[in-house]
């Protein structure tokens, strides 16, 4: 049960992650 919770925890991190990198870009782009 305890994996389960932390394997969403990592992918909800990383995706916020990948979110900023892209919106940073995006920004500059701007």
């Amino acid at each position: 049960m305890g994996v389960i919770f932390f394997v969403l925890y990592l992918g909800v991190f990383f995706g916020l992650a990948v979110g900023l990198l892209f919106g940073l870009r995006a920004v500059k782009l701007l």
